[in-house]
């Protein structure tokens, strides 16, 4: 249950502050192993996006956002919906399917303990990249068809919106040891408890007051609330060969994926 400050070298102002924001991140400047790079300000990663102040509504707009990518499930989206400047966006989102992975059904099956939470995470890891398909699938779809820049999305912006952004980075070529060290930044660009703690009715997801997970031990708080690189291994071992994964699972084409990396990268 480790993690390492990331080495990568930036040229523009990665991690994005707003008043009311969450995890927000830039993932341009990252090198691919064909030597190019993927474009600042064409695709953003964050947490929840219903907190935002009066002061945060100009440097957003700036931003020029045309979609908005929710990756969470549908009573998420109802509890805590997107409040965005502007409506002129093309807000992505799906339908949960029958059987929807989450920490808190997974962690009931487990002991009540840091080992038992941090078991857990892997689980949901592992059965994430499966469900995802269709979000992933529609997303990768929405930039090739021009839908940038593009805000990708769930609660924290950590589990989901960090295998989304994985699957994106690596089709792009952007080596897996870079796209892990973009995962881990998670943990020093965002306090998900100190947010859900400082606004009142915020649940990123995890809480609500039927289920306070904030109510748990501290040392299993830390394990829900990180990014761990064991985790993201997880779920690329249930991905597999990208490229073969986008194409069964999420139902890209070889000529999307291509369209995707012309829109991304210079």
């Amino acid at each position: 249950m480790t993690s390492s400050a990331p080495a990568v070298r930036v040229e523009r102002e990665r991690i994005l502050t707003f008043q009311g924001g969450c995890n927000f991140r830039d993932i341009g400047g990252y090198r691919t192993q064909q030597g190019s790079s993927t474009r600042w300000g064409k695709v953003y990663r964050a947490g929840v996006l219903t907190y935002f102040t009066d002061d945060d509504h100009a440097p957003l707009t700036d931003l020029q956002v045309r979609a908005i990518c929710d990756l969470r499930r549908a009573e998420e989206r109802e509890r805590e919906p997107t409040r965005w400047p502007h409506a002129n966006i093309n807000a992505l989102f799906w339908d949960d399917g029958i059987v929807t992975p989450t920490i808190r059904g997974l962690s009931a099956e487990r002991p009540k303990n840091a080992q038992g939470m941090f078991d857990s995470m892997v689980a949901l890891y592992r059965a994430l990249p499966e469900w995802m398909g269709p979000r992933i699938g529609g997303m990768f779809a929405a930039i090739a068809a021009g839908d940038v820049p593009m805000v990708i999305h769930c609660a924290a912006g950590k589990d989901r919106t960090g295998i989304a952004v994985a699957v994106l980075l690596r089709s792009l070529g952007v080596p897996e040891e870079t796209v892990i060290e973009d995962y881990l930044l998670t943990n020093t660009s965002g306090n998900f408890e100190e947010f859900i703690r400082s606004r009142h009715q915020a649940h990123l997801g995890v809480t609500d007051t039927h289920s306070p997970l904030l109510s748990m031990p501290e040392d299993m708080r830390r394990v829900l609330f990180s990014a761990d690189a064991a985790f993201l291994h997880a779920a690329f071992e249930q991905i597999g060969d990208v490229e073969a994964y986008l194409a069964k699972t999420a139902g890209i084409s070889a000529s999307v994926q291509e369209q995707v990396r012309t829109a991304l990268l210079e």
